[in-house]
């Protein structure tokens, strides 16, 4: 009959432990480490897991053979001692991610802002600029008007749509910026 509960023990832990996603230290290399990921509301089933195990533990040590019982007792005390450990750096975890993801938020949010408000100010300034003509007086070459509004000759040219070969007339108005 002990040799029944001693089985049903070792299958329940086997269970367990596949549950929990926690490898002992003698099966390691029989079954590779898989990754504990606990959705929302996880935090009290680790806990009540961990409540069961013990009361299910207690009860086999009362059945009988108590000696054999402690040493696997203070082994499954000192894992769940671990797992206590690790699911309370999880909580940590937790809440650490929680306060970046609303970090992550308010700065998506000014950055918005700062794009708008940068896009807006672009579009005031390019519907503020004029155009500004330029009416050739007798004497002016384009390189004369060209330093006086601190540009170039060819871009002169360009926004005119002229070549530096052809003559200025007096009273001809010359673009001088966009």
């Amino acid at each position: 009959m002990n040799q029944d509960k001693d089985e049903a023990a070792r299958e329940f832990m086997k269970e367990v432990v596949d549950d929990l996603g926690y490898t002992p230290k003698d099966e390691k290399n029989e079954h590779p480490k898989r990754p504990v990921h606990l959705k929302p509301g996880s935090r009290f089933l680790i806990p009540g897991m961990i409540l069961l195990i013990l009361i299910v533990i207690i009860a086999f040590f009362f059945t009988g053979r108590t000696d054999s019982y402690k040493e696997d007792l203070t082994v499954i005390k000192s894992g769940l001692d671990r797992l206590e450990k690790d699911l309370a750096r999880l909580d940590g975890l937790e809440e650490r991610m929680v306060r970046l993801e609303n970090q992550e938020k308010k700065l998506r949010q000014s950055v918005k802002r700062i794009a708008a408000r940068s896009s807006k100010s672009y579009k005031k300034k390019s519907s503020t600029i004029k155009k500004r003509y330029y009416t050739v007086q007798t004497g002016d070459s384009l390189y004369n008007i060209a330093k006086k509004y601190g540009t170039s000759t060819d871009k002169l040219c360009k926004i005119n749509k002229i070549t530096d070969k052809k003559p200025l007339q007096p009273g001809q108005k010359l673009l001088i910026s966009r």
